[in-house]
């Protein structure tokens, strides 16, 4: 059995990776992001998709939970606070019962000394092609920057933030700089990419997407 670390989200979680958690007979932990509170969590999701694709998003979350609602139930699930995520996650591992640990836009840092502790595989998968699009809601900071391409990484954790072995990536073009739409877009490649790896095949980014990439970080 896998563990899914991530957050309860119909629209941006459930939509894209549902079918894998029921495929796969997952445990899903669901992190509820209380350290910063709940008012910098929403301002900064704000800040970052603007006003109108947050109004939209709220819509989405509603249409998706009534449309997922009843095939969510059907996974194990239990739900940690960020703070207390990694003594709930050691719990688990202590059992011996899981075979690897996925991480989806968990709001925290997983301790990745319990690779070594556990023996146990933890991976991390990033909506941005590592190392030029890092950190939270990187694809809507790459878009800011120009970025041509956007898309997902796999990689086992390390001690730094979306850093440590890349097992599998994948890109798209962008054509538009319209956030919501790409944001979706890497979602659905992230999905893809973790379903390529679930049935053995990794996927490699092109060189020049990467020359691309470094030009566009360059200070200006």
């Amino acid at each position: 059995m896998d563990i899914f670390i991530t957050q309860n989200s119909y629209y941006f979680v459930h939509r894209h990776f549902l079918n894998l958690f029921l495929k796969n007979n997952s445990y899903i932990i669901y992190v509820r992001e209380i350290k910063k509170g709940i008012f910098r969590k929403y301002y900064d999701f704000l800040l970052n998709f603007g006003l109108l694709n947050t109004f939209f998003s709220c819509i989405m979350e509603f249409v998706y939970f009534t449309l997922l609602s009843r095939k969510v139930g059907e996974l194990k699930i239990s739900i940690t606070d960020d703070a207390d995520l990694n003594s709930f996650l050691e719990n688990k591992l202590k059992t011996g019962n899981f075979n690897r640990v996925f991480s989806i836009g968990c709001p925290c840092k997983i301790n990745a000394e319990f690779q070594k502790k556990y023996k146990i595989n933890i991976y991390n998968l990033h909506g941005g092609i590592i190392p030029y699009q890092i950190g939270r809601f990187s694809p809507i900071k790459s878009l800011r920057k120009g970025h041509s391409y956007l898309g997902a990484s796999l990689h086992l954790i390390s001690k730094v933030f979306d850093e440590g072995t890349i097992v599998s990536q994948d890109y798209f073009q962008t054509n538009n700089k319209y956030i919501i739409a790409n944001y979706n877009k890497v979602l659905k490649i992230s999905s893809s990419l973790l379903g390529c790896f679930f049935n053995g095949t990794i996927k490699k980014i092109p060189l020049d997407v990467f020359k691309d990439l470094e030009k566009s970080n360059r200070p200006d």
